[in-house]
């Protein structure tokens, strides 16, 4: 009689999952929701891993995980290799500190400083069109960094002028201005700032000035320190209180100034001494 059961057990059982466990578990298209997640085949579509995580190829990139034993090899090594290495070499750092103009800029005013930017105006003919060549820049962030001259004229265009007495240069005179952005940005502090001209007073009679402006403050170089004989020099004043550090959007306007209140400039220098 067991035997009996035993075979219609078998014979009547047959497979004991529930009926929908084919539908659901055997590999079948997945449901409305499944695709709509990871596509119709199953997979993270490629769009989904942008979205998450940038483009499809930078997170395969980042899974190769398996190589990290790589990177403390490397790390060891390196550390290894450059500690040994700049050991050896330390004689090569005192050498270079003992030179006594390390961390100078090249400021051509004849200003002291850390850091400088410069700029000049080019020409072919008196009277002709003036434009800016921008010269240097070695302050920390060179993100913001132009120069040109205007006027509250309307059409106005830069005049070259004055290429027999001297090297020529923007005339400056009017209602003309320069106006300067830069950035001072990275730096912490600044304990003296140089704005400087090349060039001289474009007035037979009188000597000239310069004035500037930001919005942190305002100035003027000397009454009638800007010779108006050739040949050019360069003529600056301490402009400090204008070019604080940390500004990322620093604004600089250039006029001339009296007595005469015209200058032919060649060059612009901001000789910066700041950490």
């Amino acid at each position: 009689m067991r035997w009996v059961w035993l075979v219609l057990l078998v014979a009547c059982g047959g497979d004991r999952r529930p009926a929908d466990l084919d539908d659901a578990g055997r590999g079948d298209a997945p449901s409305d929701a499944f695709s709509d997640a990871f596509g119709e085949d199953g997979d993270f579509p490629d769009s989904a891993i942008d979205d998450a995580f940038g483009s499809s190829d930078a997170a395969a990139d980042t899974g190769s995980a398996s190589d990290s034993g790589a990177g403390s090899d490397a790390g060891s090594d390196s550390g290894s290799d450059s500690g040994s290495d700049s050991g050896s070499d330390s004689d090569a750092g005192s050498d270079s500190g003992s030179a006594p103009d390390a961390g100078l800029a090249d400021c051509l005013s004849g200003a002291t400083g850390t850091h400088v930017v410069r700029f000049r105006w080019e020409g072919t003919t008196s009277g002709g069109r003036a434009t800016v060549r921008l010269e240097t820049n070695t302050l920390p962030d060179t993100s913001r960094w132009r120069a040109n001259a205007y006027s509250r004229s309307i059409g106005y265009t830069p005049v070259w002028r004055d290429p027999f007495l001297g090297e020529g240069g923007l005339e400056l005179s009017g209602t003309v201005f320069i106006d300067v952005e830069l950035s001072t940005a990275g730096l912490s502090s600044v304990s003296n700032a140089t704005l400087a001209i090349y060039g001289r007073s474009y007035n037979t009679t009188t000597s000239g000035s310069f004035e500037w402006m930001t919005f942190s403050g305002a100035g003027a170089s000397p009454h009638g320190g800007v010779s108006n004989s050739a040949p050019y020099e360069w003529y600056g004043a301490n402009a400090t209180s204008a070019l604080p550090a940390g500004d990322d959007g620093t604004l600089l306007r250039i006029e001339a100034g009296p007595p005469s209140n015209a200058l032919i400039v060649n060059r612009v220098e901001i000789c910066f001494t700041a950490i």
